[in-house]
């Protein structure tokens, strides 16, 4: 199979706030992050294509940085009693992105 995969994906373990139309919040948890989205594990049920409202903080050497984008469910595995998804972002505030970036960057150099 032909990896699809634009950028490397760093290990995350943290909870992560994603809300479906901005009204149904679901946690969890997020497995792994790229500049280019992230995959996550949760227990409800998430259609193909669905977009999402995605809040998640990351931590920086100055402090904790709250991200907030969108994104759209580019894949789902169901994995048991939960549901893995592999969410690509979107609408991603410059300031945003670059706060990603220093964070991406970070954890490329102790991978």
């Amino acid at each position: 199979m032909e990896e699809k995969r634009r950028d490397n994906r760093f290990k995350i373990y943290q909870m992560i706030q994603m809300s479906i139309g901005k009204e149904k919040f679901i946690s969890c948890e997020g497995i792994n992050i790229s500049k280019s989205g992230m995959l996550c594990k949760t227990n409800a049920k998430v259609n193909p294509g669905a977009r999402f409202y995605l809040l998640f903080e990351v931590p920086l050497s100055t402090g904790k940085y709250e991200i907030k984008c969108e994104g759209l469910a580019a894949h789902i595995k169901k994995e048991g009693d939960s549901y893995e998804i592999g969410i690509s972002f979107s609408d991603l505030w410059e300031e945003d992105e670059k706060i990603l970036e220093t964070y991406i960057n970070q954890l490329s150099e102790v991978d």
